[in-house]
């Protein structure tokens, strides 16, 4: 049995208030029994309430698996090659440990601190993947078992959408330790596509790339993401009111920006 975070304080009293609902993909029909339904990475924008809008990058898993190879970028399949002979690897935690947490949250708090940018950590929502069997998390390490990487993704109805990742790219570290832990990151994202596709994945979304070109960092987040393939779509966020009280919950929301 998988470990299961804690949820925050704040996000249980809000949810024995507030009979939120959260949906991937797809808008479920029938609605369900809740005063709040959060739909996410929508196709198509949720008619009738403010969306928010997420460009990413969704590749086809479809396809036999030497297409999907010919579709990454020739210099990223130099790189994945590489660490391959490194001895680098991938593994799914197909039960998830409270070291296995504690090792994803510690390398996150320490992303935090030097990416000023990076927001806090959703627990409450992992909490909730988690119980309604929607959370995996992979890790890739180095030839010695050293874990280098973390994935987390939501996965429902056929497809898998990256939540959150994290390395142990440190620019203290200097340029040979974080020249390798990039190669072993980019065998890391193919392994994990293999795997969903072998688990009958049909679309891996590498979950929002930047499209600007002010942010130096993320615009090279960006470049890695697109050297995998795929094709550049908008995904879309909305928060649908289905009782009075969800409403009501809505437009305190909106009005103090919570």
């Amino acid at each position: 049995m998988s470990f299961v975070p804690a949820a925050p304080l704040s996000w249980r009293f809000y949810r024995s208030l507030v009979r939120t609902r959260v949906a991937f993909f797809t808008r479920p029909a029938p609605p369900p029994d809740a005063d709040i339904l959060r739909l996410h990475a929508q196709s198509e924008p949720v008619p009738g309430v403010a969306n928010l809008c997420y460009p990413t990058v969704v590749i086809d898993l479809t396809p036999p698996e030497e297409t999907l190879w010919g579709g990454v970028e020739q210099k990223t399949r130099k790189v994945i090659r590489q660490a391959d002979r490194e001895g680098a690897t991938m593994r799914v935690l197909t039960s998830l440990s409270s070291a296995d947490w504690q090792g994803f949250c510690a390398a996150y708090e320490k992303l935090q601190r030097r990416r000023k940018k990076v927001e806090a950590l959703g627990v409450g929502l992992i909490h909730e993947l988690i119980e309604t069997d929607r959370f995996v998390m992979t890790v890739g390490a180095d030839a010695e078992g050293n874990i280098l990487s973390w994935h987390c993704y939501v996965r429902c109805g056929g497809c898998a959408r990256l939540y959150e990742t994290v390395s142990t790219i440190e620019p203290e570290r200097g340029t040979q330790w974080n020249n390798m832990v990039g190669r072993a990151h980019r065998l890391h994202h193919w392994k994990d596509m293999l795997y969903f596709k072998g688990e009958g994945v049909r679309a891996y979304d590498l979950g929002g790339v930047y499209r600007g070109t002010d942010d130096q960092e993320q615009a090279g987040i960006a470049r890695f993401k697109t050297s995998f393939g795929g094709v550049a779509t908008n995904t879309f966020n909305a928060v649908l009111p289905l009782t009075a009280k969800g409403r009501f919950a809505d437009a305190l929301r909106r009005r103090f920006k919570l």
